[in-house]
């Protein structure tokens, strides 16, 4: 019911008892034998009994009305702690879409440079004496041999003026690695810069994504898009002044260089890299 047609009841119901209440007293004094003021004042205080009334009734319906309100107020709590939980719930909801959107926009671009990477691999040229020109995974294995056996040893005839080959007494320390690898990169860097800078990046989005819970799987990815050649020049990169900082951390850490054959290393650098892979 609404409240004003409950109002216009309430009304109609006090002007009906009080009609009624008079009509029953003037039919129990009827006849009045005299009209006076004195008469008026008794027959108004007979009212009193439905004023008493109407005053307990209002008394009652105040107290009707706090304890409504009290309903009113529990129920507008629960609905209150209901609407908290929702949103509470819709924040971890959207809380987890968040962590999964960092993960997808890192996948993304994750696949896509080691996309780059493989790109940059097949860039890697090698143009050797007397041979035709190379590119990509043979490139690297070029350059690596290139490298071991041009500035990690020397050649020189013997006795029977045949060439030999000697390993550097100098290169049987990282120090002397180092430098050899520096007039190597003087000579090459053009050609494996590249590859070497996307490589690096590479492990660094993973190393800097936090809200990876398990980065192996990833750089697990990168490590097995290594060939055997590719590991062994990185080794050799990770202890030069060019990744000994930078690289070399990063590689340790994620353990890219853990199928490294140390069988096709020159044995005079395999303590170097025991001591390296520690």
């Amino acid at each position: 019911m609404k409240i004003r047609s409950l109002s216009w009841l309430m009304i109609g119901g006090v002007i009906s008892a009080v009609l009624i209440y008079g009509g029953v007293l003037l039919v129990l004094t009827w006849p009045i034998s005299e009209l006076s003021i004195s008469s008026s004042g008794v027959f108004g205080d007979s009212f009193g009994v439905l004023t008493s009334l109407f005053s307990g009734l209002a008394f009652a319906g105040l107290i009707i009305t706090i304890v409504m309100q009290r309903d009113e107020l529990a129920l507008q709590r629960q609905e209150l702690n209901l609407t908290r939980e929702e949103l509470s719930g819709q924040k971890e909801e959207m809380r987890a879409q968040n962590e999964t959107l960092k993960v997808q926009r890192f996948e993304n671009t994750f696949f896509k440079m080691l996309e780059f990477l493989e790109n940059c691999r097949n860039d890697v040229f090698y143009q050797g004496f007397q041979r035709p020109p190379l590119e990509g995974r043979d490139a690297i294995k070029a350059l690596y041999d290139a490298f071991t056996e041009g500035f990690l040893c020397n050649w020189v005839q013997d006795s029977s003026f045949n060439q030999k080959r000697v390993f550097k007494e100098e290169c049987k320390i990282p120090e002397g690695i180092s430098e050899e690898y520096s007039n190597f990169y003087i000579k090459y860097g053009d050609e494996l810069g590249q590859y070497y800078r996307t490589l690096y990046n590479l492990l660094k989005l993973v190393d800097r994504a936090d809200f990876i819970d398990d980065k192996t799987v990833y750089t697990n990815l990168v490590r097995a898009q290594l060939s055997r050649y590719e590991l062994l020049l990185l080794f050799y990169n990770c202890i030069s002044m060019f990744g000994v900082d930078k690289m070399a951390p990063l590689i340790k850490k994620y353990n890219v260089l853990k199928h490294l054959e140390s069988t096709m290393l020159p044995e005079e650098n395999i303590e170097i890299w025991d001591t390296f892979n520690a």
